[in-house]
């Protein structure tokens, strides 16, 4: 594999892992219990991709473009896509930082979007897992100045459900009924 790829890869990674350490963590306010993108990923579930992806590292002598390589990015692409959730954050009111991924190029009517942990997802890198994915969807009675751009960083609040949806940014492990997207500070607007 090319010294390229290699770079790429593990800033992907750095890039990953800076993410979730980097969101803070602020009381619970008005109901709604903020949570990070860690709290998104079962224990087990990490622990296991993380030797996965220690073993796959040893495949860099491969060609990108060999049958090999492809069959070995393709069984962890399928793993990130059936990546599990935390079912004890389901049917719960939470707050969540996030990059937007917007779902449609002309923005015309469709209010969805996908919400990830760091910039470039889905975008400029290959989708996380889904349980890394959130599908943001607006409620009737959602409080939306604007609707997100590309990468707009923000904090939505609403009630986490399960919600694996394929698109084609990547695959959802869970769906966010919003009821706040508002731009991104520091601590959480007040309402």
């Amino acid at each position: 594999m090319p010294a390229y790829t290699d770079h790429l890869k593990r800033r992907q990674v750095l890039c990953f892992l800076g993410a979730m350490a980097a969101w803070p963590v602020w009381a619970e306010t008005e109901g709604y219990k903020t949570i990070d993108w860690n709290d998104l990923m079962p224990d087990p579930w990490v622990k296991e991709m993380t030797k996965e992806m220690a073993a796959i590292s040893k495949l860099s002598y491969l060609q990108d473009t060999s049958e090999e390589a492809n069959k070995a990015m393709g069984a962890i692409r399928k793993k990130l896509d059936e990546a599990p959730i935390v079912k004890a954050q389901l049917n719960k009111k939470v707050r969540l930082p996030g990059y937007a991924v917007p779902l449609d190029a002309d923005r015309s009517d469709k209010r969805e979007f996908l919400l990830v942990p760091y910039f470039g997802a889905c975008i400029h890198t290959p989708p996380p897992p889904a349980n890394q994915i959130v599908l943001v969807r607006p409620t009737a009675q959602s409080k939306i100045k604007k609707m997100p751009e590309s990468m707009d960083v923000l904090w939505v609040e609403g009630e986490l459900k399960e919600g694996r949806v394929s698109t084609s940014q990547g695959v959802s492990g869970y769906l966010l009924e919003a009821i706040t997207i508002a731009p991104y500070e520091t601590k959480p607007a007040k309402r």
